[in-house]
């Protein structure tokens, strides 16, 4: 699609209450009056904090208001039903529309673990202290309530490179979890914000594990059949190694070839290190950005 006109459905404090889908499906008419031939829907899943969660607390991404998880079965923005029938009316309009997503990082985990961690500098992330903490953290996602539909991947402590809290001892912070994987210290080909800007919040997902990546495009996959959109607009991207973009994003368009792939940084980012990143991929985006932010 050249030179689309993209609206974004959603913001900060838009209502709990699971009113969003419906009004998107009522108002889809409307929107191609207009000349809108583009949404960005915001994250469909379940967040840390069920019907309220904005969705940037990703907890499940396999749940679209389906089932009774973190307190609520419907989303912020309402059920899986209701998603479906707002992305079916916006599509009905020749309206392309994108979804949010957060493969970044997790909250919410449902059980601890005994785990590993060394601490590291806030300010310069590349100073990692060589003590190693026995603790625990909550770093175990097995969704009870899902019970395995859709997926039977269960995330633990060697799905992740960091976390910011751990319990006995009780301490905030940043810490890198030591796995099979962090040998090294944090993923490279991020943004070089406070030395290695790889972890930012919560549960950080380490793509170095191949288990991980092929589940999170097993999810993209999934999610594109489940509700026929058209591609992603993905969050915290200088938090993610720029070689899983490249390939996730040949492997997205690869479903459909008019599907794209959008992105946008979490925080600050200076033009010249969004230049780099597009230069790693080697890829362009499909539709034109004229600006990082």
């Amino acid at each position: 699609m050249r030179n689309p006109t993209l609206l974004q459905c959603f913001h900060w404090y838009y209502p709990e209450g699971g009113k969003l889908w419906p009004e998107l499906a009522e108002r889809a008419d409307g929107f191609n009056d207009i000349g809108i031939n583009m949404v960005w829907l915001p994250p469909a899943y379940k967040g840390a904090s069920g019907g309220y969660s904005v969705g940037y607390d990703s907890y499940d991404l396999f749940d679209l208001g389906e089932f009774d998880q973190k307190g609520s079965i419907p989303t912020k923005y309402g059920d899986k039903a209701q998603l479906l029938a707002a992305i079916d009316a916006l599509k009905r309009n020749d309206i392309a529309v994108l979804l949010d997503v957060v493969v970044n990082h997790k909250m919410g985990a449902d059980e601890k673990e005994a785990i590993r961690v060394q601490r590291v500098n806030a300010d310069d992330r590349t100073q990692i202290d060589e003590e190693i903490i026995e603790c625990e953290g909550w770093t175990r996602y097995t969704f009870p309530a899902r019970a395995g539909q859709y997926s039977k991947f269960i995330w633990d402590f060697k799905c992740f490179s960091g976390i910011d809290h751990i319990e006995n001892p009780d301490e905030d912070g940043i810490f890198k979890i030591v796995n099979d994987y962090t040998g090294e210290g944090w993923n490279d080909q991020v943004d070089d914000e406070l030395g290695n800007f790889d972890y930012l919040m919560g549960e950080n997902i380490d793509f170095r594990n191949h288990a991980v990546t092929e589940e999170i495009k097993y999810w993209a996959r999934w999610v594109m059949e489940q509700t026929q959109c058209d591609g992603f607009r993905l969050d915290a991207v200088k938090h993610i190694p720029a070689w899983f973009i490249k390939s996730g994003s040949n492997t997205y368009r690869k479903l459909r070839q008019s599907r794209c792939l959008l992105w946008r940084s979490t925080g600050r980012m200076k033009s010249i290190n969004c230049k780099r990143i597009l230069i790693r991929w080697k890829a362009k985006p499909c539709c034109s950005m004229r600006r990082c932010r």
